[in-house]
């Protein structure tokens, strides 16, 4: 089975185990591996042409990037500009009115998705970028409750347990499939989930508005020069 196929069946498998929990969440539970698959699928087929020798890890999707487009750190100008992908996204079985998901109709921008790809764009076109690079989300699946957006870490201990029980396994079964020589964790959440899989990662901080203390390294340049220097020594 080839890499982006194997990665595909792993994004199949790792949805369906996480459909069949039972959350305890009080909210909604959107999983843009079902509604988005089209574009999922897609960037897939795209950022595993080559074999990427870094891998970017970051939470879960965000309100308005993966959520909406299936796309990791998926800002939809990015997606459909930069990334060239500008699929169907149907609408969810539950669509929670505080957050819709309207797709690649979004009129809302993601801050970090936007900053991620604008650093991607510096180093070159996509092709550029995926020789060198791609990137996932430890957990795929959004947690919305009224207008907020619920990250995992914020999750009650039986729901924070479900995921790391089940993540843990695809991200383990991930990097058997992709062979990173170098992982970068995007934030101290997806550090401390590499690091529990035994992978001693390199750290940026999170281009999250959440993270005001992170927009000086995104936005002076300071993450594509260091992303330059990563990606020349591997």
């Amino acid at each position: 089975m080839d890499r982006i196929l194997e990665v595909l069946t792993l994004s199949k498998e790792l949805s369906g185990e996480l459909e069949a929990v039972s959350w305890s969440f009080d909210g909604f539970v959107m999983n843009p591996l079902v509604y988005a698959w089209e574009n999922y699928r897609k960037f897939i087929e795209l950022s595993l042409r080559y074999r990427p020798h870094i891998l970017f890890l970051g939470m879960n999707p965000g309100p308005y990037g993966m959520m909406q487009t299936g796309v990791p750190f998926g800002e939809v100008d990015a997606v459909r500009n930069y990334l060239g992908i500008d699929g169907p996204v149907d609408e969810p079985l539950v669509n929670p009115e505080g957050k819709r998901v309207d797709g690649m109709n979004v009129k809302r921008h993601e801050v970090s998705g936007r900053k991620f790809w604008k650093m991607a764009a510096g180093y070159g076109s996509p092709d550029d970028f995926f020789s060198k690079a791609t990137v996932f989300s430890f957990c795929p699946l959004a947690f919305i409750a009224g207008k907020r957006n619920i990250t995992p870490d914020e999750l009650g201990k039986t729901d924070r347990k479900a995921i790391d029980s089940i993540c843990f396994k695809y991200l383990e079964r991930l990097l058997e499939t992709i062979e990173p020589s170098v992982c970068i964790a995007l934030g101290h959440y997806a550090e401390k989930k590499l690091r529990n899989a035994g992978i001693d990662a390199l750290y940026f901080p999170h281009p999250s508005p959440r993270n005001s203390s992170s927009m000086a390294f995104w936005d002076s340049g300071e993450a594509l020069e260091a992303f330059r220097r990563i990606a020349d020594e591997t």
